[in-house]
Formats: structure tokens, C-alpha cells, sequence
């Protein structure tokens, strides 16, 4: 029965400057000005341990029917980052 209540959850490989991989989750998208963006939080497999690390904000295009995530323009990403803040507040 546990394993009914199971959540494949994608993880989301994101490769810094310096070569080193990163794993993340999405969180919650939101949409913003037509185009849907995805906050991705650090991914950890431990349940006990959740993964450090800052959450990062992510365009969702589509490049040869993938889905890709690029980086937001500043525009975007106050916009995104605002209305993220909006809604953890918001909640109970």
C-alpha cells in the first residue's frame, strides 16, 4: 500500500560554471506573461536529510518537442520571484 503512495518526482540535472552537477526538483511552476517558469529546489534522495542548497528560478521552453529549462531574463525572474513569495505567504 506505501508504495501506492509513492511520487516520481523528476529530477532535474543543472551543470554550474565550474563543471559540477547539481540536482533539483520542481517545486511549483508558475506562469508569467504567456511562458511557464519552474522553481526548482535542491534534490536530495534522503528523506531525513533534505538537500542544501538555494532554489533557482527556470524558463520552460521547448527545444525539438523536449521540454528545456534556461535561465529568466531579470524581468522575468523579479516577476517569478515575486509571485513565488505571494504564494508561500499565502499559504496555511
Amino acid at each position: 500500500m506505501a508504495e501506492d503512495m509513492l511520487e516520481e518526482v523528476e529530477v532535474i540535472t543543472v551543470t554550474g560554471d565550474d563543471g559540477q552537477e547539481e540536482y533539483y526538483s520542481v517545486d511549483v511552476t508558475i506562469p508569467y506573461a504567456g511562458k511557464e517558469f519552474a522553481v526548482l529546489v535542491p534534490y536530495s534522495e534522503e528523506e531525513d536529510s533534505p538537500a542544501e542548497g538555494d532554489a533557482i528560478i527556470a524558463r520552460l521552453d521547448e527545444e525539438d518537442g523536449e521540454t528545456v529549462y534556461v535561465a529568466p531574463t531579470d524581468e522575468e525572474f523579479e516577476a517569478v520571484l515575486h509571485a513565488y513569495d505571494k504564494l508561500v505567504e499565502d499559504e496555511p
